[in-house]
């Protein structure tokens, strides 16, 4: 892997999306909102909403994607592109659908759905990977797939502390989720 496209996978896994993600999220309170509820708070938080979800669904659709063509067989390749693409989707759209329950309750739940539906479906294309690239290397992809595991469960505790999806769980999911496809990535690499 040559160095520029090293430094760009750092800047944007270690750096960028992590930094964005603090930045959105600001100083509101961590358990009691969400980023969601932040983005129709005024149109430039919404736009940063827009950024925010371009900026990770980019670099998930991207490196996901790249990370499919490590994969040994077309099945596992496949599954994971097209999980990646629906997650991808699933984002777009809940992007797209402001979180107005009080005006508009139903979108406010197709919203919710299609958030939690992509990190669901993000999360299964990482087990997919995970587990594909286990299968000829045990030894190198247990410690990915513990990590895994980890994510799932600081998610759920992150999940049942508020008792619903908070900006905790957010910053969360978004920095640990790009740190392991990032790894992942170099794992494959070298």
């Amino acid at each position: 892997m040559d160095r520029l496209k090293l430094f760009f996978l750092n800047f944007f896994a270690c750096f960028l999306i992590p930094a964005y993600t603090l930045l959105f999220a600001g100083s509101v309170q961590w358990f009691g909102t969400n980023f969601s509820v932040i983005a129709v708070t005024g149109p430039d938080h919404y736009r940063g909403f827009i950024y925010w979800g371009i900026l990770a669904g980019g670099y998930f659709f991207v490196m996901l994607n790249s990370l499919s063509f490590a994969l040994p067989t077309r099945w596992p390749r496949i599954c994971v592109r097209l999980l990646t693409v629906c997650a991808v989707l699933s984002l777009a759209y809940a992007l797209a659908i402001p979180y107005l329950p009080a005006y508009f309750p139903r979108y406010a739940a197709l919203h919710v759905a299609l958030a939690a539906g992509a990190c669901v479906l993000l999360m299964l294309a990482l087990l997919l990977i995970i587990l594909s690239l286990r299968r000829s290397d045990p030894a190198r992809y247990t410690r990915p797939l513990l990590v895994w595991g980890l994510i799932a469960a600081g998610c759920a505790v992150l999940f049942l502390i508020p008792q619903m999806v908070s900006t905790a769980l957010e910053v969360f999911f978004t920095i640990s989720t790009s740190l392991l496809t990032r790894k992942l990535f170099l794992l494959t690499k070298f």
